[in-house]
């Protein structure tokens, strides 16, 4: 019984510690920052790690990415990468202007 409850505060601080690791990469995306590689590597690593030694599966770890990605930016994973595509199709640029030589646009001004 007591083994149960050791296993069960070990399993809690990892998924602590996940959660924080994956806070620290959510929220630097919410500020519009690309969270280094290392932080990105770093936390798959450890979930990998945990999955191997039997703590978490990979569906709590996913369950888990949803829950703080949600608490973080205000909304699913896939929401937010639907929008990310939106937001890229809605910044199309017309290059029209470009079609003829610079010293012919220069004129014209």
């Amino acid at each position: 019984m007591q083994d149960r409850n050791i296993g069960d505060l070990e399993k809690d601080r990892f998924m602590n510690e996940v959660a924080h690791q994956l806070r620290v990469i959510f929220d630097a995306l919410h500020d519009g920052h690309v969270p280094p590689e290392i932080l990105k590597h770093r936390s798959e690593g450890f979930m990998q790690a945990g999955v191997f030694l039997g703590i978490a599966n990979n569906s709590e770890l996913k369950k888990l990415m949803e829950s703080v990605h949600l608490e973080v930016t205000g909304m699913t994973i896939k929401e937010r990468t639907t929008k990310q595509k939106q937001r890229w199709k809605d910044l199309k640029t017309d290059y029209d202007q470009y079609d003829s030589p610079a010293y012919k646009r220069r004129k014209k001004n």
